[in-house]
C-alpha cells in the first residue's frame, strides 16, 4: 500500500514558535526576485534576532492594542519539523482603525502551487470575521506576482488602487496593487455624517 504524505499543518504561532518563524522566513525572503521567482519582499536581507523580537512583541499584544499580530504557521513534518509557510494579520498603528487588518504571507518554493496559500488565507479569514471580528482585510501585493494576485482575488480580495514605482529592490521598479477583502457590510451607525 503506498502511502501519501500528510498535508503540512496549520497551527497558530504561539511566541515560543519565533526563532522557528525567524529562520523561515529569512530563508523565504532570500527567494524573493531570485531564480525566476517575482519579487515579494521589499528586504533583501534580515536580522533573525530583530524578526524573532519583532514577531514576540506583535503576537502577545491585545487586539485592541495597536500594531498587535496574530500569525499561522504552515508545518511540515518531512523531513524534519520546521516552518515552510505563514500567514499574519497585523493591526493598525491607530486604535481608529482596529476594524482593518493587514495580511503578510508566503510560502517556501517547494511548497507553492499545491492549496497550501488558500488554506492560509481560508484560516487567517475564517478568523478575522468569526473571532475577531474585523470588518475587513487588507494587503499589497507586487504587480509582476501574478500567481498571488490571482490566489488573493480567488478568495475574494479585489483591487482598490495601485501605488506605481512604489518600491524599488535589486534594480527592480515594482508597483504595488493594493487589495481589500469585506468581512462584513459597515455598521450604518459608524458613517461619517453628511458634509464631514
Amino acid at each position: 500500500m503506498i502511502r501519501s504524505p500528510a498535508l503540512p499543518a496549520i497551527a497558530p504561532a504561539q511566541r515560543s514558535d519565533a526563532r522557528a518563524f525567524a529562520t523561515y522566513l529569512i530563508e523565504h525572503v532570500a527567494e524573493s526576485g531570485r531564480r525566476g521567482v517575482p519579487h515579494f519582499a521589499v528586504a533583501t536581507s534580515l536580522s533573525p534576532d530583530e524578526v524573532e523580537q519583532s514577531a514576540r512583541d506583535r503576537w502577545r499584544k491585545a487586539l485592541d492594542e495597536p500594531l498587535w499580530g496574530r500569525a499561522w504557521l504552515l508545518w511540515s513534518s518531512e523531513p524534519r519539523a520546521r516552518v515552510i509557510g505563514h500567514i499574519e494579520l497585523r493591526g493598525g498603528r491607530v486604535r481608529s482603525e482596529s476594524h482593518r487588518a493587514v495580511v503578510a504571507m508566503g510560502i517556501l518554493g517547494p511548497h507553492t502551487g499545491q492549496g497550501h496559500g488558500r488554506r492560509l488565507l481560508e484560516t487567517a479569514i475564517a478568523w478575522a470575521r468569526d473571532e475577531a471580528g474585523l470588518s475587513y482585510l487588507d494587503l499589497g501585493v507586487f504587480s509582476n506576482n501574478e500567481r498571488a494576485r490571482r490566489l488573493y482575488a480567488g478568495v475574494g480580495f479585489v483591487p482598490i488602487g495601485t501605488r506605481e514605482d512604489a518600491f524599488r529592490v535589486d534594480g527592480a521598479i515594482l508597483d504595488d496593487i493594493q487589495m481589500t477583502l469585506a468581512l462584513r457590510s459597515p455598521d450604518p451607525r459608524a458613517v461619517a455624517p453628511a458634509g464631514r
